[in-house]
């Protein structure tokens, strides 16, 4: 999916939101404002925003001492998240539709994003996840997903934020136990950006109770398939089913030719829900072109 240029109000709002909150003095404010604009104005537009955003995240991060400047925020969401996980189980366990519930809650989970221009509290977010999962999917793929899982035996599961991924692992909890033949990998990223997990928050989380978990090698908001390592492109082509969660993972991913690719996220902005055709907040199951 192409840049936006709807996006570029947001990227240069998330610019000032963490010079401000990594306590920039007004020079070095300035230095990442000129370098964010420069860089704007020679992106490629043909490429996606997470990867214009793995940029400046570099340019953030290149006028600053701290390599994870989300880190509390992170973590704090991972245990927020986790005082939700028993609740939601039960509520996963006592659905008439298991499978559907357990992705909602992982849909919801995907409200926890600090990339946004005016994030969602944790406060709100936890009174807000129980009544989204609640709400009917704007596109619903759910019943070619869980045929997809009936023959697939190995399942790559692309994680998005922090907090977010203790809902993913009730999703994946619930996938072994239903489809046992399953071999689920979770792939997170291969270093910090903004509140997108990686190893050090998936582990926290205890995603490793339920999976393997392997990174992509990459530093982008999202799944930016050149710029990750050749060991996770070859796991993303060989698995049989490939889960990716996300608003930042369908930016960079949607387009791509592959044979069960089905995307879980809520739409988030202008530009994507005109592309999905769902009104804003929409929670969507998606399968990819193949």
């Amino acid at each position: 999916m192409k840049l936006q240029y709807e996006c570029i109000s947001c990227i240069v709002a998330h610019v000032l939101n963490v010079t401000g909150m990594l306590g920039f003095n007004e020079d070095d404010k300035e230095t990442a404002m000129r370098e964010t604009l420069a860089y704007l104005s020679r992106a490629d537009y043909e490429g996606c925003t997470p990867e214009s955003m793995a940029e400046l995240w570099g340019i953030l991060l290149r006028n600053s001492d701290n390599n994870d400047p989300y880190a509390q925020i992170k973590s704090r969401c991972n245990m927020e998240a986790l005082k939700m996980e028993q609740s939601a189980r039960e509520a996963i366990l006592a659905s008439a539709d298991s499978f559907v519930m357990a992705l909602k809650y992982a849909i919801a989970g995907n409200l926890i994003d600090y990339g946004l221009e005016h994030p969602v509290t944790v406060e709100e977010q936890n009174r807000q996840i129980d009544s989204i999962v609640q709400t009917p999917f704007a596109i619903d793929d759910s019943n070619a997903l869980r045929s997809a899982l009936k023959t697939a035996k190995s399942v790559l599961y692309l994680c998005d934020n922090a907090g977010e991924v203790v809902f993913d692992k009730l999703l994946i909890e619930y996938l072994k136990r239903e489809f046992p033949q399953i071999a689920p990998v979770c792939a997170v990223k291969g270093s910090p950006v903004i509140n997108d997990a990686t190893m050090t928050d998936a582990l926290e989380a205890g995603l490793d109770s339920v999976a393997r978990i392997i990174d992509n090698g990459d530093g982008a908001p999202g799944t930016v398939l050149h710029r990750t390592s050749e060991a996770f492109q070859s796991a993303f082509w060989a698995a049989d089913v490939v889960i990716s969660k996300g608003q930042g993972n369908f930016e960079s991913l949607n387009g791509i030719k592959k044979e069960n690719l089905f995307y879980l996220f809520m739409a988030k902005c202008d530009s994507i829900c005109h592309i999905v055709h769902t009104p804003k907040l929409s929670i969507i199951c998606l399968k990819g072109d193949s």
